[in-house]
């Protein structure tokens, strides 16, 4: 039989627990919070077990009430647990899935084998009590700044877990029992008290720390914020506000927003006021001086604001600080006007044109199109009746194209000189300088540059062209000349030779015919080659080795010769003296160091660059040389003549002499 007290008892816990389930869904449905909805499963099952309770007070034990109050205990006691999870914002442990379901099932196996056992439903108790005393230590490790309600809860819901798991032991003494239910009834109505306690101060919390953060962003934006009442007064003003005005916030409360502006501009802000007050919003950009003296550019988007009950209640402006933005608008513009008078007086054409070869379509091109071509820019852009490729002569487009297709795949700029035809028909040489435009991909999107008249460089270039092969012709007559002249001294002097039987005086007319033949072949040479020492030495060596071989009386079968020449770059004031010198030199081996070389005779004659801008003549036989004992001959025209051509090359004259090889050195600097 069931004590008198139990059934007051359960009615009274009945309806503390209905009344927490309709705040608990009401909280729900107002906040939406998916821990709410937990947490009202929770207190829903809590409902269930104590109707079940109150079935076997009244009607007596029955086996399936039993099972359903057990489930009911474990339901509450996980969607406890889970609930507190997720308000801490945890993942749920994946233990509690495989738990909680044990419960379930040992409900059953002890409803069939051990009814009305209370140890039989300790390991029930132990994963509710458990689960109770886990939900009392996560309430603790809430975090909390301004409340402490999660201490209250938390120590609630351990002590509530302690009981829990006592409760196997303890039931089945009469005298405890009563203490029992009632301390179960004081720990599940405080517990659901201390959870609501909690949620509020959580609540507020979370407003108090969005207001903070409210706070921060209203005081760090980069857009001022200003709020007037219906009257015009300001209630509110962040500090962009402040530093746009010139003004501190603080200084701003409570003024009318027609003493913040300038007089000049109040007559428009209080037509703006009577705009909003007729609920008309507006985006504006005006321009001001602040208290400061500072010109500030600004663009305010402004609402009307309304009371509850739907009244005019004021206005809300939001302002952004242009001046920067006004300030770089202006020098753009600035630069625009600069890079347009530029352009407009060049004497010439500024183009973009696209790369669709042969027609050259322009995308822009400046005036000065009209001046060059005769056509405007109208007809190439706008009202287009032509593209720029028509007006290449049909004979230079080819190699219009060629030009800038190559200059553009190897991304460098191009340029180029072409004729165009005119509007009138005349025939206009040009020159173009451009570039490839590539986006970030490398794609080329366009070509820009320039096209200038180039009819004067051109006539300038044909008249220097012009001039430069009539004095061509002229040096060259003068050399051939000069060349007819020496040959014709050098037949007199072998005529003269003719009539004469002295061998000295002979020989003296020989080398002398052999000389002036030498200067001769030197303006020879002239006349028709480069002065660069690699084209112009190699022909005239060769050649006067092969007249003084033949006035020796050698052939090439018995005398081998080398001549190796570096480029260089000389002078006609140093090809003459170096031509004597090299007749002398060759002249010498011939006349005075073969005779003496049985077998092959080997002639060799070098030009090279040497160091610090000299350069170096150098004459090499297989002949035996001078002997160095044996003085110097004080009438040798050729060795005197090689040492005054030397001095006048300002150079150094180096004789050396070996068992093998005689070897001239000349050193003289080019310049």
């Amino acid at each position: 039989m069931q004590p008198s007290w139990i059934i007051p008892s359960i009615f009274f816990a009945l309806t503390a627990v209905i009344i927490l389930n309709l705040v608990y869904l009401f909280l729900y449905l107002t906040e939406k919070h998916k821990f709410l909805l937990f947490w009202l499963f929770s207190w829903f099952f809590q409902l269930i077990f104590l109707l079940g309770n109150l079935y076997r007070a009244t009607l007596g034990p029955e086996e399936w009430v039993s099972i359903t109050t057990h489930f009911a205990d474990v339901s509450r006691a996980f969607f406890l647990l889970a609930g507190c999870f997720l308000f801490l914002k945890k993942e749920i442990p994946k233990h509690t899935f495989l738990l909680f379901p044990t419960g379930f099932i040992w409900a059953i196996f002890e409803e069939i084998y051990f009814p009305g056992s209370d140890l039989a439903s300790a390991p029930i108790y132990l994963i509710v009590g458990g689960a109770h005393i886990y939900s009392g230590i996560l309430f603790l490790k809430i975090p909390s700044t301004y409340y402490k309600g999660n201490q209250i809860a938390g120590w609630n819901f351990i002590l509530w877990g302690i009981h829990i798991l006592d409760y196997p032991l303890l039931r089945g003494i009469s005298d405890f029992a009563i203490i029992g239910f009632l301390l179960g009834g004081l720990f599940r109505l405080s517990s659901a008290i201390s959870i609501l306690l909690i949620y509020f101060e959580w609540s507020r919390e979370s407003e108090i720390r969005l207001d903070s953060l409210y706070k921060k962003i209203i005081d760090t934006s980069q857009e001022g914020i200003w709020i007037i009442d219906k009257a015009g007064n300001t209630t509110f003003a962040n500090p962009k506000i402040g530093e746009l005005y010139g003004l501190k916030p603080e200084e701003m409360l409570g003024v009318n927003i027609l003493d913040v502006v300038e007089p000049e501009r109040r007559n428009s802000v209080a037509y703006r006021l009577e705009e909003r007050k007729k609920g008309k919003t507006e985006i504006s950009e005006y321009n001001f001086v602040n208290r400061l003296g500072e010109k500030r550019f600004a663009i305010a988007s402004a609402n009307p604001l309304y009371d509850d009950s739907g009244n005019y209640d004021g206005a809300l402006a939001m302002i952004v600080d242009i001046t920067s933005l006004k300030m770089v608008e202006e020098r753009l513009r600035e630069s625009e006007r600069q890079i347009s008078t530029i352009i407009s007086n060049i004497s010439g054409i500024v183009y973009r044109c696209k790369n669709d070869p042969p027609l050259w379509s322009m995308e822009y091109i400046s005036e000065g199109c009209q001046q060059l071509t005769g056509y405007s820019t109208n007809e190439f852009l706008e009202n287009k009746t032509l593209d720029f490729g028509d007006l290449i002569l049909e004979e230079d487009r080819v190699q219009v194209e060629t030009s800038v297709s190559e200059s553009v795949e190897a991304g460098k700029p191009f340029q180029l000189t072409y004729r165009i035809r005119k509007k009138d028909g005349k025939i206009q040489w040009c020159f173009e300088q451009g570039m490839g435009v590539f986006d970030s991909q490398g794609v080329l999107q366009a070509l820009e540059g320039v096209i200038i008249d180039y009819s004067l460089p051109k006539e300038a270039e044909e008249l220097i062209s012009n001039s430069l092969k009539e004095k061509e012709l002229l040096l060259r007559e003068i050399h051939h000349r000069v060349k007819n002249y020496m040959q014709v001294l050098s037949s007199l002097i072998g005529l003269q030779s003719e009539y004469s039987a002295e061998p000295t005086v002979q020989k003296v007319l020989e080398d002398s015919q052999n000389r002036i033949a030498s200067m001769a072949m030197i303006h020879e040479t002239l006349y028709s080659k480069s002065v660069e020492s690699q084209i112009f030495l190699p022909d005239y060596i060769q050649k006067l080795i092969s007249n003084l071989m033949h006035f020796f009386g050698y052939d090439e079968k018995e005398l081998k010769t080398s001549v190796h020449c570096d480029s260089l770059v000389l002078n006609q004031g140093i090809l003459i003296p170096l031509g004597l010198i090299l007749n002398e030199l060759i002249t010498n081996s011939m006349k005075h160091a073969f005779p003496k070389v049985k077998g092959i005779k080997k002639l060799s004659v070098s030009f090279t660059m040497g160091k610090e801008n000299s350069s170096c003549l150098e004459v090499i036989d297989n002949g035996p040389g001078k002997d160095p004992n044996s003085p110097p001959k004080k009438d040798s025209l050729g060795t005197e003549l090689i040492s005054l051509l030397t001095h006048q090359l300002k150079g150094r004259l180096e004789e050396t002499t070996s068992n093998i090889a005689y070897t001239t050195r000349v050193f003289f600097p080019l310049k």
